[in-house]
């Protein structure tokens, strides 16, 4: 039963097969005959597509070719108006050559660049197209001539805007050095340029620049001596002022007033009078060392190192030679503004530095002149040496403003100034010293402070005030960076300074030990204590000995154990007369012929030893009023009990029919001559 089932399916899905396949030949039958249809379409239309395209292609090759020949009919027009331009050029511009370039606005000058600017096109045109044209040449004539017109106008208009800085201007400048950055100082400090002026004269050397003839050479001409001019003229007005400053000359303009009637001292003269001054006050000097007795007014300790003598320098001096590094600075960034604009900027860096080359010259020689008369005046111990510190550090303040001024010029130049400056700062540093160790001049006849000791405390007193420049100067300076290395402080700058103190110092007392030598004991011994106690105070006053005691710290010790040595030695001074006190053995009650004779020896030994140095300790000095009264009351604890004890033995015996012959004088007396040492020339 199953497989007849199954036979039956089997054969209902064969009908259905072929039935299928049949439905699938009728489709495809069809579909043949379709594609055989449009197939006849897709003939016929190719066909007709064929002739279409072998009847328009003819037309379009026309078109295009009279679209071309319109093309270059239209090119052809253009290219000869242009040409015709070229030829006309000359003509049409040949009376705005002829008239020059108006440099009254940037309007009217660009309408004549504008001129040059065709002449130039045409150039170019023939240069490469017609080299043989004739109106080449003349193209060539009028472009030349309007290009030197253009120079010409360009020269006159910067020589007429430019003008040296006034000194007024240039002091009002520099006062704002401390308020204003270095950009608002130049911009308000007296340019002598209009704004309209520099605008037509940036377009001009614009132009110039681009035409390969950029107008270095006028602004060197014109520009160069105007800020050399500045700088002269300040510098002139920095020397009459220090010179109507001068102490010296205020009295000279009172003792001699001159009119337009009476004729000029001359040069040889003036030289003439300053030798027979020098001279006389040489004299006047030795002959107060010598007699003691004082001509004219008395001077003060350092009046002798610090006189201003012909190679002295002044304090103004180098004030002077600073003030005109900081003018150099304004008036190189003035023309460094001025420049930009002016030339390309390649060319800017060798302008400036043409420019301002005369000027740093000019500063270089103020200030090798200011440090050769310093390293002068260091040798002669003159406390006015440390003016070169001074300008040092002015300098180096200034360096970063002139480097910018001097920008995009190599600051090469101020550099090298500033580097020879400091080497000759640290030379008269040890010149200062030679000259201490050389120095021969005589002390005072009364022993009080020599001018070498007042002149190097004030020296001392000056260097401090730098200390930030001297520091690292000296640490370059392979003994004082040996020194430093076995040395610990907070401030090596102030190390510095202090090692060279120490320096200073040491030869200062070693040169002063010497100069003692011409004194007698007690003068020696006096001298020596004033002039170590005026040091020890003015280092304590000043703040210096704190500096000192970096390098050297048991210095103030030192200085009052010699204090206290120096004393022990004027005391000393005494033995010889305190010998004639001593008694070589006790006196009888009943005086023999030989004591009598003994005590009338011991008493005419001692009013003789006495009256002599009472004379002479009379004219001792001692400044300081404390050192003074220790010193007298020192002179009578050593005097006064022996002198007291014989004195008072003596009167009780009856030695000599006159005894006033012999006593007289009273420990009284005596105290009261004491009281009166030192006094005279305190």
């Amino acid at each position: 039963m199953y497989a007849v089932e199954k036979k039956f399916e089997i054969e209902m899905k064969l009908k259905r097969e072929m039935t299928n396949i049949q439905e699938l030949k009728a489709a495809a039958q069809r579909s043949s005959s379709l594609a055989s249809d449009v197939c006849n379409v897709l003939g016929a239309c190719e066909q007709r597509l064929q002739q279409l395209e072998t009847a328009v292609l003819p037309l379009y090759g026309d078109t295009a070719r009279l679209q071309q020949i319109h093309h270059n009919m239209e090119h052809t027009v253009t290219a000869l108006d242009h040409v015709i331009n070229y030829y006309m050029v000359s003509r049409d511009l040949a009376d705005i050559i002829q008239a020059g370039p108006h440099v009254g606005s940037t309007d009217s000058l660009n309408i004549y660049l504008e001129a040059l600017d065709k002449l130039a096109e045409a150039q170019n045109y023939f240069n490469k197209n017609n080299p043989q044209s004739v109106e080449l040449e003349n193209i060539n004539q009028l472009y030349n001539a309007g290009v030197l017109k253009l120079e010409n106008a360009f020269e006159e208009l910067l020589s007429r805007n430019t003008r040296p800085l006034s000194p007024t201007s240039l002091m009002d400048m520099i006062a704002l050095e401390e308020d204003s950055s270095v950009d608002s100082v130049s911009v308000s400090g007296g340019n002598s340029t209009s704004s309209i002026a520099l605008e037509t004269m940036r377009a001009a050397a614009a132009w110039l620049s681009a035409a390969g003839r950029p107008p270095a050479g006028p602004l060197l001409a014109i520009r160069g001596p105007a800020a050399l001019n500045s700088l002269i003229a300040f510098k002139d007005y920095l020397r009459s002022r220090s010179m109507a400053a001068s102490p010296l000359m205020r009295t000279k303009n009172i003792l001699h007033r001159t009119d337009s009637t009476q004729r000029r001292t001359s040069k040889i003269q003036k030289v003439l009078e300053k030798r027979a001054i020098n001279i006389m006050m040489k004299a006047s000097q030795t002959l107060e060392q010598s007699t003691g007795l004082a001509i004219g007014p008395r001077r003060s300790i350092n009046d002798s190192y610090s006189e201003e003598g012909s190679d002295a320098v002044d304090e103004r001096e180098a004030e002077a030679a600073g003030s005109l590094a900081a003018a150099l600075c304004r008036v190189a960034r003035r023309e460094q503004r001025h420049a930009l604009g002016l030339v390309p900027l390649p060319r800017l860096a060798a302008l400036l530095a043409a420019l301002l080359k005369d000027c740093l010259a000019l500063l270089a020689a103020e200030v090798e002149r200011v440090c050769l008369r310093s390293r002068k005046a260091a040798a002669r111990c003159n406390a006015g040496a440390a003016a070169c510190w001074a300008l040092a550090a002015r300098l180096q303040r200034l360096q970063p403003d002139m480097q910018r001024a001097l920008h995009p010029a190599s600051p090469a130049p101020y550099a090298a100034l500033l580097n020879s400056c400091t080497h000759h700062c640290v030379r008269s540093l040890e010149e200062w010293v030679e000259g201490v160790r050389g120095d021969s001049a005589a002390g005072a006849v009364d022993g009080t402070v020599h001018q070498l000791a007042a002149a190097a405390l004030a020296y001392c007193h000056a260097l401090a005030a730098h200390m930030h420049v001297i520091g690292p100067a000296l640490a370059t300076e392979a003994w004082y960076a040996r020194a430093a290395s076995a040395l610990t402080a907070s401030d090596r700058n102030a190390l510095m300074l202090a090692l060279y103190m120490r320096k200073v110092l040491a030869q200062l007392n070693l040169s002063l030990r010497n100069k003692s030598e011409q004194y007698p004991d007690a003068l020696k011994a006096i001298f020596l204590l004033n002039n170590t106690l005026y040091l020890l105070q003015g280092l304590q006053r000043s703040g210096l000995l704190d500096i000192l005691m970096l390098a050297e710290p048991e210095c103030e010790a030192n200085y009052r154990d010699m204090i206290q040595d120096y004393k022990n030695s004027y005391i000393q001074s005494w033995n010889k007369l305190l010998s004639h006190l001593v008694l070589d053995e006790p006196l009888p009650a009943k005086l023999r012929d030989k004591d009598r004779q003994m005590l009338k020896d011991k008493f005419s030994a001692f009013n003789r030893e006495w009256e002599d140095s009472t004379r002479a300790q009379r004219s001792y000095s001692v400044p300081d009023a404390e050192l003074r009264e220790a010193l007298k009351r020192a002179n009578k604890q050593a005097l006064l009990p022996p002198y007291g004890a014989l004195h008072a033995r003596a009167a009780a015996a009856a030695f000599s029919k006159n005894p006033d012959k012999y006593l007289k004088y009273t420990p009284l007396q005596i105290a009261a001559q004491l009281d009166g040492y030192f006094d005279e020339a305190a």
